[in-house]
């Protein structure tokens, strides 16, 4: 759509209004006030249109500058609408402009309006034939009957299409607009699920010819049409076509815009003609013979409909429903089915397209329509016989009736059937049928054809109709023989051929005459147009009178063959009051575009029945965010379930036309598919499809309970309006769920259904012609075999006892054995039994096992009460028996509780039975309905107050009294949050998929499940904000808490350092000593996210707990063990479960085994490691750290000097004796260095909160053990010093034990150390001579250090080298080598050569056993295959062999057929020529020798 010149600054004009606005604070907004000009304040660029209120439009002034007569006439604060590309604008005027002789009106003929005749300079432009034929079909289906106009009487509340305007009026029903001479107008359209409030000017485009460049009637005094028609191009301005097809609009429709009915658009395939024939007969009216529907009255007379549509004021007639004569009301309509097809591509180069294309046009032309020319058409109804009924056949005398002849006719070639097509057609109505074709001649004469005389033929087309048509084509050539001439001419004068003079008039034509000569022949052609005008005035005034008098649509008979040939798609629009259930959801978009002003973001609107969400804003780069939204859709039927979808999506806002060319705006799509929160398999779509506009779909769904998920994505807005005659839930999590938690209809049925049965044989228990019927449609409902009857029987008893509300007595057990004929025990009191005192045993009987005699004896007796027990059991099944009727009393007794609220009794009939048969829901068909019912609770804790850290949410332990399938979702505000949940028998985690636990089938356990749930906050803190866990299992109960609330009052210990690169790659190590036992969760951290670490738990330097991570690790949790004898019972239970370490995977708690000979017996002792380790080699360190590295390293050699200040002054070696005398001193200073040691404990300490505040620029970690905060001080977590402890220790126990010895040591390396300085001063002098040589021969001299260096390394490498190592070993005593030793040593060659022959000799048979098994399994393949081949031979001989046989008997009985035909033709010319019969058969015979 090419963009019209605007005025001013064009916007989009959504400006948003709540309801119950005061007029004052209207005025205030940027489109409210009529005083308002362009002139004013600063506009936004991007509004949304406001919901409809009467109360606004009410207090809208619409003249409130019209008593000063300088003021400016009202301009569409939006500029300009944009028309159609095919549509050139050249100029802009007001209706006083151009219309003198009376003052405009906005309506005048209220009766009927003609759209075609004025406006044939507008069909080439796509989007005006569809504003007008939409119109049309809005008007007939509304307002007439059978084509016809329907009186104002006959029509409570008609459709009229100006009731949609607003101008100097009020808000009310069946108002009429009238003319403003400011200019503003209120247009009133559906748009995004809700009437909105549109504003327009009455400025019209012209073109360079002065035509009006928007529809009218043939009256243009009348407003209506120009003023509708800019309204709606408003609203089609929103939608997108596709690009590379050439149309001027995608999939908006003038009917949904102007009614709100859904439009669901069907496309059209050849190969579903059958489907599409039902549909249309099905929703549709059908043609029917005058005698056929005087049969139908009797019948029909009793059914009327009559429908109340709510939907704005709009009453309309559908063709599928019947009307009611008795009251002269018109019902509202289900659907409108109407068809439409493309537009004729020029450029398409696919040879296929080209032939259906072809085929297309071909047959639209002779239906009358064009394909260049593309709008919808309404289709009225199907016929499937003649129009005309054929004639009778005469009546056959009776005598002809007694032996009639076999009409044959002798021919040569065979007989073949005739295949008789059936009667398939459609009735489809448009306003231009025929309507092209009529007027080509007045059309050429504009173009300029009237120079080319070889087109001036006057002969009409003809199309291929039916006889019975001929009528109707003969009056339709003659109503659009009128429209030969030029349409567009009115009776209307302008006021510039007013103004002007002939004389004036002939002189500027002179005058363009001389300047241009190409306008003389224009000028020529149009005076020659005009002369044909003016002589067939009589014609044009003939026109006139008959134009309200004929059709508004034309109607014609297309072939179902043809009719998908023709069409591509039909659009059936659904009116959504006709539906006794609807919702609607609506999510817009609060940032639009990175212009949108305060303004526009404030004023997002959404409908008064949908739910408006804001949407993420945009990000740095300037990207805009799709809005999303996601709702769930809960159906629950008996019958299948058929709900309209209609989806709105707004893809583009505030755009120009070249705008919209050049972006690939990406169209709204719409995805559902079956969900279950029970799995987290993803299902196929059932619905799929992708919209501009709006769009609707129609979505089936088979009896039974169905959850889908419903996705939907558009860029700015979305709406969603869901229509159905069956009630359904809709929405987001929070309303569909609790749904879940009921039996579905099926199910209930199908327990209501054996429930009844069961009714019925206990009514009749006593008729013995009635109880075995009833027992047989009994066994036929539930349907269990013979192995489930016993779950059966015992859910019959336990329905009983709930009904009953008590234990059943002896009488009434034994009514119940007789019912179910089941005199088990699981039908005897169990809980009577149960609660029986164990103790209950005869003394003798205490302490002693029964003999066989005794056991012989007891099953004698239970095999004798059993037998007894059953022949009671059939005495009192047998009606007519005393004991029957006692039991028959004593049912009808039992079942008029269970009878009082039958659906809950019987659905806890048939849910005992399925969950404790196995097999049993298969046999019912509501098991498909069991993966959506579910049950929840939830569990929520605040969100602790911290930004930008890690935080322990929740950790609680829930213990499983059954086997069960949970699945935790997790509803945060946080933007990252992972739940772990951990087996605490076992030490397992539960897998997880996408940071989700999967569901899993948790069994009851000793120690219950640990729910563990870790995040990290974001830049900003939440402040009161909850974090929720759901629990969603199958069915109640559910896990059980271990204490009563949940609590998250953690307490954290965090330890910080620096990274040290170290051999072991090992990050740190921390001590951890509890008191008692403790559980605690174990969480590391490192400032670059990249890195691959491993987070480990050690007792004993024993890995028992360990989980990898890149940047992050967590153990869960894990419970410490004290080192005490308390707690020896505890770590011995835990020994047993064994240790277990996981690579890649988290383990929660426990201790690992210990050995018995490491510890003593009578206590355990534990100890815990915490170890952090790089993996991997990943963290790698910048050249620029190695100064910052080496600092740190230094500061840990330091730490492990224990008499580094005692020595520090001693600078030369000391004698013996003089150690001697020192050694007081030097205890004296071994007491000072423990002293000294304690303070640099302390010290350790203060460092260690020093080292809390780091340098984050630097490599660091961070270590956190999260406990609760009442165990706090039962736990301790320090840095690993043990091997600088020991050392330290064994340093001390040395110079305790031997006073002196560090300093004697120190000496003692001062000495060595001197000696060897010595003794590379002796080798200096002669490496001095050397250099001298050296240089004299031109060599660089080395200076004295590194010759000194080399030469001490010399001396060291003479002197200090062991070679022992490396000299042959030698015998004590050397030995003679005599014949003996030669002996020996041959003996041992020998033993060696036949140790290697053996093993050698073994390899080579290994390997022929080998052979020869390969060689014997190729024999078995070989034979293998040959048997599957000799199979399949006689597979392959057998269905040869009966082929053949198939084959020969259809040839025989074919032959036999040709014997038995061969006979009849010379009987039969016997009977007439009995001479003639043997010459001809002797000829035959010749012939065929």
């Amino acid at each position: 759509m090419s963009k019209s010149p605007k005025k001013k600054a064009s916007s989009s004009s959504l400006v948003s209004s709540s309801q119950g606005q005061s007029p004052k604070k209207e005025a205030s907004s940027p489109l409210a006030s009529a005083s308002e000009g362009p002139g004013d304040a600063k506009k936004s660029h991007f509004f949304f249109w406001p919901e409809w209120t009467d109360a606004e439009v009410n207090a809208e002034k619409w003249d409130a500058a019209k008593a000063s007569k300088d003021v400016k006439l009202f301009d569409d604060p939006e500029g300009q609408v944009e028309l159609p590309a095919s549509l050139r604008v050249h100029t802009w005027k007001r209706p006083s402009e151009y219309i003198v002789i009376k003052t405009p009106v906005v309506v005048e003929n209220e009766a009927a309006f003609d759209l075609t005749s004025a406006n044939e300079h507008l069909l080439s432009s796509e989007l005006m034939r569809w504003i007008i034929s939409e119109i049309y079909i809005l008007w007939n289906v509304c307002n007439t009957e059978k084509g016809m106009p329907v009186s104002i009487e006959a029509v409570s509340n008609p459709w009229r299409p100006w009731e949609h305007i607003f101008s100097l009026c009020k808000a009310v029903k069946g108002h009429m607009p009238l003319f403003n001479a400011y200019g503003k107008y209120v247009i009133k359209l559906y748009w995004m699920g809700s009437w909105r409030k549109i504003t327009v000017d009455d400025m019209l485009p012209f073109d360079k010819d002065n035509n009006l460049l928007l529809p009218a009637t043939t009256n243009q005094s009348e407003l209506w049409p120009m003023l509708l028609a800019k309204g709606i191009l408003k609203v089609a301005s929103t939608d997108i076509s596709v690009s590379g097809s050439g149309r001027e609009l995608g999939e908006f429709t003038v009917i949904h815009c102007l009614t709100g009915w859904i439009a669901e658009i069907i496309p059209l395939k050849s190969w579903f003609t059958g489907n599409i024939w039902e549909f249309l007969r099905g929703n549709i009216a059908q043609f029917q013979l005058e005698e056929e529907r005087s049969e139908e009255k009797t019948t029909t007379a009793d059914l009327t409909t009559v429908m109340d549509s709510n939907v704005d004021e709009i009453n309309c007639e559908s063709p599928t429903t019947p009307k009611s004569k008795a009251t002269g009301l018109t019902p509202t309509p289900l659907m409108v089915v109407c068809a439409s097809y493309q537009p004729l591509h020029l450029l398409e180069k696919r040879t296929s397209v080209l032939t259906k294309m072809a085929d297309s046009s071909e047959s639209l032309r002779q239906v009358g329509l064009s394909q260049l020319y593309s709008h919808p058409v309404l289709l009225n109804r199907t016929r499937d016989c003649p129009l005309v009924a054929p004639p009778k056949p005469p009546p056959v005398p009776n005598w002809k009736l007694v032996r009639p002849r076999k009409q044959t006719n002798i021919t040569d070639e065979p007989k073949e059937t005739p295949i008789q097509k059936p009667e398939q057609f459609i009735e489809v109505s448009s306003p231009f049928i025929n309507f092209k074709l009529m007027t080509m001649a007045a059309h050429d004469m504009e173009q300029g054809v009237v120079r080319r005389t070889g087109y001036n033929s006057n002969l009409t087309s003809f199309s291929e109709m039916d006889d019975g048509e001929d009528d109707h084509t003969q009056n339709d050539i003659i109503q659009n023989s009128l429209n030969t001439l030029d349409a567009t001419e009115t009776s209307q004068v302008t006021a510039e051929d007013k103004k002007k003079d002939d004389s004036i008039a002939s002189d500027k034509v002179g005058v363009e005459t001389s300047s241009n000569p190409e306008k003389e022949t224009e000028g020529t052609d149009k005076q020659r147009v005009q002369t044909a005008k003016e002589s067939n005035s009589a014609l044009l005034q003939s026109h006139d009178a008959l134009a309200s008098e004929k059709p508004l649509l034309q109607e014609t008979w297309v072939d179902l063959l043809n009719f998908t040939k023709c069409f591509q798609t039909l659009l059936i629009f659904h009116n959504p009051n006709t539906y006794t259930h609807q919702c609607k959801m609506s999510h817009f978009k609060n940032s639009i575009s990175s212009q949108l002003s305060a303004t526009a973001l404030s004023n997002a609107v959404a409908s008064t029945h949908s739910v408006s969400t804001p949407a993420r804003q945009p990000d740095s780069t300037g990207t805009i965010h799709t809005e999303s939204a996601d709702h769930f859709l809960f159906v629950d039927n008996l019958l299948p379930t058929e709900i309209v979808i209609c989806f709105s999506a707004l893809v583009h806002w505030g755009e120009s036309a070249e705008e919209k060319r050049e972006s690939s705006t990406r169209p709204g799509s719409l995805t559902a598919k079956p969900f279950s929160w029970k799995s987290i398999v993803s299902e196929l779509p059932v619905m799929q499809f992708q919209t501009t506009a709006s769009k609707a779909a129609l979505l089936s769904l088979p009896p039974g309970r169905h959850v889908l998920h419903i996705h939907t994505r558009a860029l700015f807005a979305i709406h969603l309006h869901l229509c159905c005659m069956s009630p359904f839930v809709f929405g987001d999590e929070e309303t569909v769920m609790p749904h879940l938690d009921k039996e579905s209809l099926r199910f209930c049925e199908q327990a209501v259904m054996i429930l009844r049965a069961l009714g019925r044989v206990v009514g009749c228990f006593s008729d013995p012609e009635e109880l075995p019927l009833a027992t047989k449609d009994l066994e036929r409902t539930h349907g269990v075999g013979i192995q489930q009857q016993r779950v059966f029987n015992e859910a019959v008893y336990q329905m009983f006892c709930s009904a009953l509300g008590r234990k059943l007595t002896s009488e009434e057990l034994f009514a119940v054995q007789t019912l179910t004929g089941d005199p088990s025990h699981h039908c005897s009191n169990n809980k009577a039994t149960d609660a029986r005192p164990v103790d209950d045993t005869p003394k003798g009987w205490n302490g002693r096992q029964a003999t066989d005699q005794e056991m012989q004896a007891a099953t004698v007796l239970q095999a004798g009460w059993k037998g007894y027990l059953v022949r009671e059991i059939l005495t009192a099944a047998r009606p007519g028996t005393k004991e029957n009727l006692t039991v028959t009393k004593t049912l009808q007794e039992m079942w008029a509780p269970v009878e009082s609220d039958i659906e809950k009794h019987a659905v806890f009939l048939l849910r005992h039975m399925v969950t404790n048969g196995e097999g049993i829901a298969e046999g019912y068909p509501c098991r498909e309905d069991e993966c959506n019912r579910i049950t929840f609770t939830d569990y929520s804790v605040p969100i602790p107050e911290v930004a930008n850290s890690w935080i322990l949410i929740f950790r609680e332990v829930f213990h499983v009294p059954k086997d069960m399938l949970l699945v935790p979702k997790i509803f945060s505000p946080l933007p990252i949050c992972v739940v772990h949940v951990i087996n605490n028998d076992t030490l397992e985690e539960i897998p997880r998929v996408f940071n989700r636990v999967e569901p899993h089938i948790y069994t009851p356990n000793k120690a219950g499940y640990t729910f563990v749930a870790e995040a990290h906050s974001g830049d900003t803190s939440v402040i009161g904000g909850k974090w929720r866990m759901r629990l969603i299992g199958s069915r109640e109960p559910l896990p059980q808490l271990a204490r009563d609330t949940p609590s998250n009052n953690f307490s954290v210990k965090e330890l910080k350092g620096y990274y040290i690169p170290n051999e072991k790659n090992i990050i740190c190590r921390h001590v951890v000593k509890v008191s008692s036992d403790h559980n605690a969760t174990v969480q590391f951290q490192t400032s670059k996210s990249d890195v691959y670490i491993k987070l480990t738990i050690l007792d004993h330097e024993k890995e028992i707990a360990s989980n990898q991570g890149k940047g992050h690790a967590i153990i869960p949790v894990y419970c410490f063990l004290a080192s005490n004898g308390s707690s020896v019972a505890q770590a011995g239970a835990r020994q047993d479960q064994g240790s277990l370490t996981a690579e890649g995977r988290v383990t929660g708690g426990g201790g690992g085994k210990e050995g018995s000979d490491q510890h003593p017996t009578g206590t355990l002792f534990h100890k815990y490691y915490v170890q952090a380790e790089v993996l991997q080699k990943s963290w790698p360190l910048d050249d620029s750290l190695n100064s910052f590295i080496q600092k740190l390293r230094d500061i840990e050699r330091n730490e492990m000097k224990v008499f580094g200040d005692i020595l520090e002054d001693t600078s030369e070696p000391v004698g013996m004796d003089q150690q001697k005398m020192d050694s007081q001193k030097s205890t004296l200073k071994s007491h000072k260095a423990k002293e000294r040691e304690k303070d640099k404990d302390k010290l350790t300490k203060s460092n260690s909160s020093i080292d809390q505040i780091l340098d984050v620029s630097k490599p660091h970690w961070t270590l956190r053990v999260v406990s609760e905060h009442s165990e706090t001080d039962s736990i301790e977590v320090k840095k690993d010093t043990e091997r600088l402890e020991e050392i330290r220790a064994m340093k001390l126990a040395w110079e305790a034990a031997e006073p002196g010895r560090a300093a004697k040591a120190h000496q003692t390396r001062l000495r060595y150390l001197k000696q060897l300085e010595s003794h590379t001063g002796n080798t200096a002098e002669g490496q001095e001579l050397v250099t001298a040589e050296a240089a004299s021969v031109g060599t660089q001299p080395q200076t004295q250090q590194s010759g000194d260096f080399s030469v001490l390394s010399q001396n060291f490498g003479k002197n200090d080298i062991d070679y022992t190592p490396f000299i042959r070993r030698s015998l004590p005593k050397p030995r003679l080598k005599d014949e003996v030793l030669e002996e020996e040593q041959r003996r041992e060659c020998s033993e060696k050569f036949q140790s290697f022959r053996l093993i050698w000799d073994n390899i080579l048979e290994q390997r022929q056993q080998e052979r020869i098994t390969r060689k014997e399994m190729m024999k078995r393949h070989v034979e293998t295959y040959i048997g599957f081949q000799d199979i399949v031979d006689d597979y392959r001989q057998k269905l040869m062999h009966a082929r053949e046989a198939f084959c020969s008997g259809i040839l025989e009985e074919q032959s036999h057929k040709k014997k038995d035909e061969l006979p009849v033709e010379p009987v039969e010319q016997e009977k007439f020529d009995p001479t003639q019969a043997q010459p001809s058969g002797r000829k035959s015979g010749n012939k065929k020798k």
